[in-house]
This record gives structure tokens, sequence and C-alpha cells, in this order.
């Protein structure tokens, strides 16, 4: 059981254990994704790295960059070499007017600023032993609020109204990732109080919202952390992995797809 303050991004998603993305891809899709899925990168991500560094690390919004209008040509290579050689994040001008007004948007609506003061830790890297399971444990929130006992995230989205982020939630498995990062803090002796989202709309105006999960959403997402767990934990004894989705089986089309005829 350890907590790393210090430690990189980088250097975080080099290790083995188990992350809570690793238990939502198991859960949510299979041993066999989880395994040897492959994992892209893309702008997307990029702007949404720079948002999180805009809200919760202001004083590093020197480390994101804004660069000429596109990613094609001479000016952003070098542009983009320059950023990586002073460690900082190169978006397009477009990319990065639109992380600035996030952030924000953010820090300008009540409830989100509140969360982000405090005794607020940023991008802790934690790491335990899951001795029920046997097997290794990470996560990394984005703030923990050692102060009250809870876990802040944030989250860009298109749809940060609250069904649109309860749809979201429950697509992109946040859930589990809750039930995830609970487990884990407890494992280092952290119980958790609250897990709270800052959702943040990726168009303008930006809309936030700020929600926790109810308590049979939690009571589904530890489901699906157990039931996550325990398939990894067996694949590392037998490395059995899996392909796909079992023996040969008969489907039936959706309900809405019939149309001359009535789905039984």
């Amino acid at each position: 059981m350890t907590i790393n303050y210090t430690m990189t991004n980088e250097e975080y998603h080099l290790d083995p254990s188990l992350s809570a993305s690793g238990a939502k891809t198991i859960a949510l899709q299979s041993l066999a994704h989880y395994k040897y899925g492959e994992r892209k990168a893309s702008t997307a991500f990029d702007v949404g790295t720079a948002t999180h560094t805009l809200i919760l690390e202001p004083h590093m919004a020197s480390t994101v960059w804004c660069g000429p209008e596109t990613r094609r040509g001479k000016e952003w290579t070098e542009r983009k070499a320059e950023a990586e050689a002073n460690g900082a994040l190169l978006l397009t001008e477009g990319d990065y007017h639109t992380a600035v007004r996030m952030a924000e948007a953010v820090r300008s609506n009540a409830a989100a600023a509140e969360l982000l003061g405090g005794d607020l830790v940023v991008e802790a890297s934690v790491f335990a032993r899951d001795s029920i399971y046997g097997v290794d444990v990470r996560c990394r929130p984005d703030g923990w609020r050692k102060d009250i006992a809870a876990i802040v995230d944030v989250k860009t989205t298109i749809d940060p109204s609250p069904a649109g982020f309860a749809r979201q939630a429950a697509n992109l498995g946040y859930h589990i990732q809750d039930q995830f990062y609970r487990r884990t803090m407890a494992l280092n002796g952290f119980e958790i109080d609250r897990f709270i989202f800052i959702a943040v709309g990726k168009e303008a105006p930006h809309p936030v919202g700020v929600y926790e999960l109810d308590w049979r959403s939690l009571e589904e997402g530890e489901a699906a952390v157990k039931y996550a767990l325990e398939q990894y934990a067996h694949a590392l004894k037998t490395d059995q992995w899996g392909y796909g989705y079992g023996d040969l089986q008969t489907l039936q089309i959706p309900p809405y797809s019939f149309k001359f005829t009535q789905a039984t």
C-alpha cells in the first residue's frame, strides 16, 4: 500500500496493476478487450488533459500552450517539438481557447469552485494490494479533498445536463470508477465519504453540473467492481483472457426492427 504524490501521469500508467479503467473494460466489455484492446490517443484526450490542468492546477497554466490554427505544416511541427522539450502540452488555437473557457466556466460555478478549495490533493497515485482477490490495484483521483473525505472528478462532456450526464455515467462506467476508487483508497486506510463529479460542456456556453450518484447506482458499481476483480484474478492465474462471447448462440434482432411480423 502506498500513495505517491509526485509520480507523473506517464509513470503511473506504466504500472501493470489493475486500474479503474481496466476494471470498467472488463466489466462492460470483456477480459479480451482489457488484455488485447488497442489504446488510442486522440486530440480530444489532449483537450481533456489541458482542461484538467487549468481547472485543478491553475498555477500550471504555463504548461498548456496555444499553437497555430492547424496541426498541419512546419509551424505546428516546430512548435510541438519546442513544447515537448519544455514539458508542455500544445493545442491548436481553437482547442486551447475551448479548454480555457471550460476551465473558466467550472471556476465560475459556486458549487464546483467550493469543491476545488480546501485541502485538495491533485492527481496522487494510489497503489494497493487487494488481499481478497490477490491482485494489485491502483487509482489516480483528479482531486482528493482530504479535509472532507471526498474525491472530485472532472469530466468534459457533450451533455452535462442531469439526464445527459446520467447516460454518460452509465455508458462509460462512472459508477464503476466511483466504487473502484473508494475501494482502493480504503485499502490504504482512507475511507471516502463522497465521490463528486464536475461535468462541463464541451460546447459554448460550457454549462457545468455537479453530481453524485445515488445508492442504486453505487450498488451496481460495487457489484461490477467485484465481478471485474474476480475475472481479472482468475485470468492472472490461468492466463486465459478469452477472445469472444462464448459458444454458438442464437440471436434475435431487436424488437424495433420487426416491421412485418412481431418479436416473440
